[in-house]
């Protein structure tokens, strides 16, 4: 009884510490025409397509999800020479989004200058929503037979076929994400294996099994305002699915994909003049749990003679700056590894 309590505790407190970092607020674009007529096998489609800010090479795509059961938000670079091209197909950076407090579909526009770097990539850049604390996770919904919350069909299976067919996207793919789309990058590589030919996390919580992980998942759960043993269960009575989304549980599997992981270890850093004095303890804090997990999937990797290139930086937090850093560092990797040929099988 004592553990429980000091359990529920613990999840309150992150919990606070999650819903007190800063969201994103960004006005939504304005719909247009123009909607591709495509569908992914399972039916789902694009209903709306909008410009932002005038920019014609950046959209806002609103899905129909059949998986995740209603309505999710892309957004999508277009590369310099795509309607110059028309004949041509194009490589994706995907770009994954944090937990919905921290950011969403928009933040990486918002925090970061991917608008910039996407001009000469050569690339399509997707950026999908991950709902509400969706954990890139088709959640268990407590056995019941009902098709709701199906984030991983949605990021790994829909929107891919979305792009290859509606946008001519040619099948090759890299992902990377901060915070928990660090987490989706590599652990839906791990799900999926060549699904990415790149996975990189910033500031990942990639171990949910361990300690500081399980009490991290049911916080984000639980500041969503969603019940946390929807997600994958109960931990002690559905341990083999929760493991089955663990990366570190399943880091065999992420041979052949290139990796690539960073962390801060939660003390002030050189960007952490910019945070509030008010916001600073809670990225500290999600920082120092993400490090702890990010720390021991390289470690996990080592032994078993998975290659992957890490950057741990020493003192920083859990913010953008830092994450900005972190994409300047890894966009020309994934740019080489989008470089080689289309493999049997990548394509949609």
């Amino acid at each position: 009884m004592r553990t429980t309590s000091k359990r529920l505790r613990a999840v309150a407190l992150l919990t606070a510490v999650a819903c007190a970092l800063p969201g994103v607020a960004t006005a939504p674009a304005r719909a247009e025409s123009g909607v591709p007529d495509a569908r992914a096998d399972d039916g789902s489609h694009v209903v709306a397509q909008s410009t932002v800010d005038g920019d014609p090479r950046m959209l806002d795509l609103t899905v129909r999800s059949v998986g995740v059961g209603s309505y999710a938000m892309v957004r999508l670079i277009l590369p310099s020479g795509w309607d110059a091209e028309p004949g041509r197909k194009w490589p994706a950076v995907y770009l994954l989004a944090g937990e919905t407090r921290l950011q969403d579909y928009r933040g990486w526009t918002a925090n970061t200058d991917i608008r910039k770097l996407a001009d000469d990539s050569g690339a399509l850049v997707v950026m999908p929503g991950s709902g509400s604390a969706g954990f890139f996770s088709d959640w268990w919904n407590h056995g019941k037979d009902v098709v709701l919350n199906q984030w991983e069909t949605f990021t790994a299976v829909e929107i891919p076929q979305l792009i290859d067919r509606a946008y001519r996207g040619d099948g090759r793919r890299v992902a990377a994400g901060l915070s928990l789309g660090g987490y989706g990058a590599v652990e839906l590589a791990a799900r999926r294996p060549g699904g990415f030919r790149f996975a990189g996390s910033f500031s990942g919580n990639l171990n949910p099994t361990g300690p500081y992980g399980e009490l991290l998942t049911s916080a984000i759960v639980a500041s969503a305002r969603q019940d946390p043993e929807a997600l994958w269960g109960d931990r002690r009575r559905e341990a083999s699915r929760w493991d089955a989304h663990d990366p570190l549980v399943n880091a065999d599997r992420l041979r052949g994909t290139e990796l690539y992981l960073s962390t801060g270890n939660g003390l002030p850093g050189p960007f952490d003049g910019k945070l509030p004095v008010d916001v600073l303890p809670g990225a500290m804090l999600l920082e120092f749990l993400c490090s702890t997990q990010t720390t021991a999937m390289a470690d996990r990797l080592n032994r078993l003679g998975v290659p992957v290139m890490t950057d741990f930086y020493g003192p920083g937090t859990h913010h953008w700056a830092y994450w900005q850093d972190q994409l300047h560092k890894t966009w020309p990797r994934m740019l080489r590894a989008l470089s080689a040929p289309v493999k049997a099988g990548e394509a949609s």
